[in-house]
């Protein structure tokens, strides 16, 4: 079935359904209980011609049996077979996407082309009073078409948003007409107040695009067995560079082990200049763990970059 068709049958549903109800409206009491108790012994004569188990002896569920009981009713076996259940899969599905279809902004499409049609309905109309010699007539009735459409527009922002329910005080003043509009309002529903969406946003706080401190380098080629305590030992005693401020080392998330990279911050500019001359030098350091072979590590020390530079790279 094509969508217009599931549309024209959901509309004939509904339609059904009211008729029902307005003619039970229209019943009296006692009519209403006979009519309820029919209905109750249909039932029980539909569940009756029902099975309660399957093949396998589990039993149905409620759905399964009320979904059985629709089927008896229009004449159809009780169990449906693998064709129509799959039929009945595949129309859920169509009917499931056509719903978000319809939730994702796809009926004010429809909307939109039947509004099309009715433009061009007009349209024709106007030719058809031109040929006939009524030019001014037709002038003026798609002048009036157009103040409608502008009042409509005119409305539909003004109406954007539902007026305060709540109660305004007497010696409230509106600060964007001063009291002129009547009667009184929030400044909220005034028409003159101007609307600025997106300007009271709090833009977040841009980390790292200042420039980093001239005492703070990138070091690199460094062993994952290294530890913090290592590093500063390094550049302070050994290489002489001055005191290690901070040391923030790179982890692996699962291991906890050094990735290789780290930042040092020194006390002075001098002791960060000592330490990017040893920028390509080989060393080895110092830790807990000892192996009879080492790989001999180059050390890369750099300035720290400022966060700009390394997004574009």
């Amino acid at each position: 079935m094509s969508s217009e068709e599931d549309i024209a049958v959901k509309k004939s549903r509904k339609k059904e359904k009211k008729r029902k109800r307005e003619s039970k409206e229209k019943l009296s009491k006692e009519e209403r209980k006979k009519l309820k108790v029919g209905k109750k012994a249909e039932k029980e004569e539909l569940l009756a011609k029902v099975p309660k188990v399957d093949e396998h002896g589990i039993a149905y569920t409620k759905l399964q049996i009320k979904r059985m009981i629709k089927r008896v009713k229009k004449g159809l076996n009780a169990v449906p077979t693998e064709e129509e259940e799959r039929d009945r899969v595949r129309r859920l599905k169509q009917e499931e996407k056509e719903t978000k279809d319809e939730l994702a902004g796809m009926i004010f499409t429809r909307e939109d082309d039947s509004g099309d049609d009715d433009s061009k309905d007009d349209d024709n109309e106007a030719v058809e009073e031109e040929s006939d010699g009524e030019e001014k007539t037709s002038d003026n009735e798609e002048a009036d078409e157009d103040g409608e459409n502008e009042e409509e527009y005119e409305t539909k922002q003004v109406q954007k948003k539902k007026p305060r329910s709540k109660p305004v005080p007497e010696d409230y003043v509106c600060f964007a007409c001063k009291n002129s509009h009547k009667p009184l309002h929030w400044i909220y529903d005034c028409p003159d107040k101007v609307h600025k969406p997106g300007t009271n946003k709090v833009k977040k706080k841009l980390r790292g695009l200042h420039d980093p401190s001239s005492r703070k380098v990138f070091v690199s080629g460094l062993p994952f067995e290294a530890k913090s305590k290592d590093v500063e030992a390094y550049f302070e005693k050994e290489m002489k560079c001055g005191k290690v401020v901070h040391c923030k080392l790179l982890m692996f998330e699962d291991t906890k082990r050094c990735k290789g990279t780290g930042f040092l911050t020194f006390d002075t500019d001098e002791g960060a200049k000592k330490a990017l001359k040893l920028n390509g030098t080989s060393f080895n350091i110092e830790t807990d763990k000892k192996k009879s072979k080492k790989k001999e590590l180059t050390l890369g020390v750099k300035k720290v970059l400022n966060r700009t530079e390394t997004k574009k790279k």
